[in-house]
């Protein structure tokens, strides 16, 4: 069909206008939906963090254990699922006056190669994971040796952090030296002590 350049125009100027009141449709709609829908909520953040025990002989630092890295930073208010690789085969027996470091506290789903644990024998402490100003505890066994391979015991667990700051984490088991075993790696920063920020 031959259309004069004026029919064209007309042509094009109703397309224009059609397609105008469509977009102009959906934009009343979308005004119209997104003020009486809620705007969703923000999905809890989850953060995942490991460290890793070390022997000092690992290092090559004989008597000085470590617990790397020293220092991790978390976003304020998330859930951080942790878990902790446990290279060392050696207990740091608890004495009667540290025996509450035995019990976990502050944390949910803990468990240790998949076997849920609340609590252990002081005798069979390892090292322990403490952030006291946070009430986060957690007790860490051995290494597994009976199979003779050199697989870490996994540690696993989660907590809410609810205030922001810098706060210290410790091994409360005494491992390091000293006649009571907390000098040397037990009262040194990056060794068996460090930094948890809450940011």
């Amino acid at each position: 069909m031959n259309r004069t350049k004026g029919q064209r125009w007309a042509v094009v100027a109703a397309g224009a206008l059609a397609a105008g009141g469509a977009i102009a449709a959906c934009g009343s709609a979308s005004a119209s939906s997104s003020s009486t829908t809620a705007a969703p909520k923000a999905a809890p953040v989850v953060v995942h963090e490991a460290m890793t025990i070390l022997t000092g002989g690992m290092i090559h630092d004989p008597g000085w254990p470590a617990i790397v890295p020293g220092s991790v930073t978390v976003p304020a208010g998330s859930t951080v699922d942790m878990t902790i690789y446990n290279y060392d085969d050696g207990t740091a027996p608890l004495p009667t006056s540290l025996a509450n470091y035995a019990k976990a506290t502050g944390v949910t789903n803990l468990t240790e190669n998949g076997t849920a644990v609340s609590s252990m024998d002081p005798s069979a402490v390892s090292h322990t994971f403490t952030i006291p100003a946070l009430g986060v505890n957690v007790p860490i066994g051995v290494m597994p040796t009976a199979t003779g391979v050199k697989n870490p015991l996994v540690v696993q667990f989660s907590f809410k952090v609810t205030k922001t700051g810098s706060f210290e984490w410790q091994c409360m088991a005494p491992c390091g030296s000293g006649s009571d075993g907390m000098e040397g790696a037990m009262a040194t920063d990056n060794f068996m002590k460090g930094t948890f920020t809450v940011a």
